[in-house]
């Protein structure tokens, strides 16, 4: 449902009706099972049913086993920056609101209008490159522990957020990849004591898209600093933008060393400047220098994006229906949340791989040969015989390496 892009379970009963001998013989080859066992496809209720009784954290250990594989086959190299770390970028987004409860762990608040809303959240930590992947390596529900119901006049009451729901996701990311050498990519959300203690005692590195009112005597740090320590600055140019960055090193906050960068976008036309500009702030405990300080404003820093472009807005619009409710039971929809991500980490290799350059150019767009997968699925037919032919002779697929 989701490598295909179906957008709804319904979709599921839809593509089984047609051609089913050839759909069995395909599930019997992937599935290794004997063909005599299949009798058909499973129906979308039946996943249904199966789904509400399993624990959604045996499909986190499968998808974090893909990227394990990726990582040990030094498949994801070139994602490294900095010191060879990993970027990990954190972040939540909605999975779907409603104005009646889904379940008894909803997220409860109240509209513009006044009306209240029933919502589920999900804090999501993606593996990113600059070539434009974004792999999930572990995920937090952003949900109320108990079932009581919510009294939103109860000002001191406090539900589920971020923050609790990222003292949660670390220890996952942790057990997960003990060793791996990781820096987190975070929103200025993250600029809080208790996100660099955790970073600290994991070992990790983190780079904070920092407001100035985020953490106020920081950032007055930094202004009074920055006159003194004037060897830190750097420009550079291309033909729309002129780049400066000024930082300033070793500013003590809560027995953490924090290194503050900004960089200041200054924009043009290809022959003149022109009065546009944007500033970026970011806070860090990876120490800047003249040769490291560009990929953190920029190979580092301005990478979170693709959690969100790449990661969040590809999933709600890119075929998988991220925002619809696949299941009304709650365990249900965590395994089906878990098997769109693990179905978006194998999409992304195979369409930035080098595998299907030439069938890109003959249907033009990656809906249209997505659309074909499924038609070639169930109407043409592929032998064991041939399949073995096809693997007799060694190859290799490539990931694109280029954002393009």
């Amino acid at each position: 449902m989701f490598l295909l892009k179906m957008g709804a379970r319904r979709q599921i009963n839809s593509f089984l009706r047609n051609n089913v001998d050839v759909l069995l013989s395909h599930l019997s080859q992937l599935t290794r099972l004997d063909l005599n066992e299949l009798e058909t496809g499973a129906h979308g209720d039946t996943v249904n049913n199966l789904f509400m009784k399993l624990d959604p954290l045996n499909f986190l250990h499968i998808r974090q086993n893909m990227i394990r594989h990726l990582i040990r086959k030094r498949i994801l190299e070139h994602a490294r920056l900095l010191d060879d770390y990993y970027m990990i970028a954190l972040d939540a987004t909605g999975l779907f609101h409603r104005h009646h409860p889904h379940c008894q762990h909803c997220l409860i608040s109240k509209s513009k209008s006044g009306a209240i809303l029933y919502s589920h959240n999900v804090l999501e930590a993606k593996l990113i490159t600059e070539s434009g992947l974004a792999l999930s390596v572990a995920s937090e529900h952003i949900e109320n522990a108990n079932g009581d119901a919510y009294d939103l006049s109860k000002e001191k009451e406090k539900q589920d957020c971020e923050l609790k729901a990222f003292k949660r996701l670390a220890p996952k990311i942790k057990d997960a990849f003990p060793q791996l050498k990781i820096c987190l990519l975070m929103d200025s959300l993250y600029a809080a004591q208790s996100v660099m203690d955790i970073c600290k005692e994991y070992g990790w590195a983190f780079i904070v898209c920092f407001k100035e009112g985020s953490i106020p005597s920081v950032y007055e740090e930094f202004e009074h600093l920055l006159p003194l320590q004037t060897e830190n600055y750097c420009t550079w140019e291309t033909k729309t933008v002129k780049q400066q960055i000024h930082w300033t090193t070793d500013i003590e906050y809560q027995k953490h060393t924090l290194h503050l960068v900004r960089c200041v976008d200054h924009y043009k036309t290809a022959k003149e400047p022109t009065n546009e500009y944007k500033k970026f702030l970011y806070i860090t405990n990876v120490k800047p220098t003249i040769a490291t300080v560009r990929s953190i404003a920029n190979g580092a820093g301005r990478q979170r994006w693709k959690i969100e472009n790449q990661g969040f807005n590809m999933q709600k619009n890119g075929g998988y229906n991220l925002e619809h409710v696949y299941s009304e039971n709650e365990n249900a929809a965590k395994c089906l949340y878990e098997c769109l991500q693990i179905a978006h980490t194998i999409n992304q290799l195979i369409e930035k791989g080098s595998l299907i350059g030439d069938l890109l150019k003959k249907y033009g767009s990656i809906k249209n040969l997505t659309q074909r997968l499924g038609e070639a699925f169930r109407f043409i037919k592929i032998e064991k015989a041939d399949i073995a032919a096809l693997l007799e002779k060694p190859f290799q697929i490539r990931l694109q390496q280029d954002s393009s």
